[in-house]
């Protein structure tokens, strides 16, 4: 009955949006930019497996996105049968160089070559407790894990001891998450509290064994409606303080339709947060139209005619990436480079044979524009549209405006740029749209530009970058 109710309200939801979206009249979407008080953006990365079996295209899709950092699960093959209560960081470490091999090693050793060659920023994510420091309920098949608050310390340790591992195959990072996705069930979950208590306890015992320069990413939520639950709890004790930038991840469902950017964070949050820089760490579209027809299955489930391989689903990526950046985040990492065997989800930009989806072609239309550290104006929209994303970004080749529209219906847009030199030219203009797998040329003659203001129509399904100088 519950999952009855659920995909009714689910399809209520849908159903609703979908006659929003579809019945508005073809109307103007005035639109203000304003560079009087910039943010840095500061890039894109991807996350990475360890192991690939299509390392050269790997490799020439990070160059072609322009990665500035790449985000990586990292572990060991220490299992739970080798873990006891209270081992010290040494006695940690003792046990991992005891089941350290070849294998693992030449991973770890190849990982390093491609971070340096690609001169990545490298941050690291730890995905899960040891279940001898968790507190497990349900039954085998849906069980979830919570973490014993005995053993954070435990936990704290484990952690400080792989990245010790980590320094030795030099693949010691700038930052780090100590637990992906602390509020969800689908790894380890800590309350707001214990989240707390770990970060102290990382920061101290990263700080005594020599890791003073790894900096920590956190909460590194699920979704961005969790944000404020774990941030007023380090604000009341002073540790958000010890975090380097303000984590969560960003996937478009049916309870945050796309494209979603930071709806659901209190904007005073992001105003009081000791004006950390926002790293969206994880960032996807999972909305349930993908499960839908014209498609045989989602993202979430690899298999013919999935919606992932098609140039709509790229629009909805690329609009995400756009309308994050717009709202405020300094950086962005996609989910995922690849598709992994071993899994059996769709999310990856290249497929299991290494060949690139379409969404690879709809990022690199975007990042292509984006200079290391460019500003972003604040923004805001006068006649608000759903499923509209747009940002302004500049950088020192001019200014990139980017807009998409995923609504079924053609907008008009006509923006204004404010505390900008006036542009005098469109230098260059790219659509990609929900009918073709690569970007297409706009014509400058589509585009009105008059001082500072643009106008220019942007189709249903569709997203535009422009450069304008």
């Amino acid at each position: 009955m519950n999952d009855v109710v659920s995909f009714a309200r689910s399809a209520g939801i849908a159903a609703i949006l979908t006659c929003i979206l579809t019945s508005q009249a073809v109307a103007d979407d005035n639109l203000v930019f304003d560079f009087g008080s910039p943010q840095k953006f500061s890039g894109m990365g991807v996350q990475l497996w360890p192991a690939t079996s299509h390392l050269a295209e790997r490799d020439a899709l990070m160059r072609d996105l322009h990665c500035k950092f790449a985000r990586v699960g990292f572990t060991s093959k220490v299992t739970d049968e080798q873990i006891k209560n209270h081992m010290s960081v040494a006695e940690i470490s003792s046990a991992i160089n005891r089941v350290v091999d070849a294998d693992e090693t030449t991973v770890y050793s190849q990982l390093h070559d491609e971070i340096n060659q690609l001169h990545l920023k490298l941050d690291l994510v730890f995905w899960e407790v040891p279940q001898i420091w968790c507190i497990t309920s349900g039954d085998s098949e849906f069980s979830h894990a919570r973490i014993n608050p005995d053993h954070i310390q435990d936990y704290a340790n484990w952690i400080v001891a792989h990245l010790l591992y980590a320094k030795r195959l030099r693949l010691l990072p700038g930052t780090v998450e100590l637990i992906s996705e602390p509020d969800s069930a689908a790894g380890t979950q800590f309350s707001p509290e214990q989240y707390d208590a770990l970060v102290f306890a990382a920061r101290a015992t990263l700080d005594r064994n020599g890791l003073a320069s790894v900096g920590i990413d956190g909460p590194g939520v699920a979704s961005a409606s969790t944000v404020e639950a774990y941030t007023q709890v380090l604000e009341r004790t002073g540790h958000i303080s010890l975090l380097t930038q303000l984590s969560w991840h960003d996937r478009d469902t049916v309870r945050r339709p796309e494209p979603a950017g930071f709806t659901g964070v209190p904007m005073g949050l992001l105003a009081k947060a000791h004006q950390l820089p926002i790293a969206i760490t994880e960032f996807t579209s999972e909305s349930p139209q993908w499960e839908r027809p014209p498609y045989d299955s989602g993202p979430r489930n690899r298999g013919d005619n999935n919606a992932a391989d098609s140039p709509d689903f790229a629009v909805s990526v690329l609009a995400e990436a756009i309308k994050l950046v717009g709202d405020g985040a300094n950086s962005l990492s996609y989910w995922q480079a690849e598709d992994p065997a071993w899994t059996q989800d769709a999310f990856g930009l290249l497929n299991e044979d290494g060949q690139r989806k379409p969404a690879a072609a709809a990022l690199q239309m975007f990042s292509e524009f984006i200079l290391p550290k460019c500003d972003v104006a604040s923004q805001r929209q006068v006649t608000f549209t759903f499923g509209l994303a747009s940002a302004c970004i500049r950088s020192e080749r001019g200014l990139v405006l980017a807009t998409a529209n995923l609504s079924q219906e053609s907008r008009k847009i006509d923006a204004r740029i404010l505390n900008a030199e006036s542009p005098a030219k469109v230098v260059l203009g790219r659509r990609f749209d929900s009918h073709g797998a690569t970007p297409q040329v706009v014509p400058a003659s589509t585009i009105t530009l008059d001082g500072q203001n643009i106008r220019f129509d942007l189709p249903a399904r569709t997203a535009v970058i422009l450069e304008l100088r």
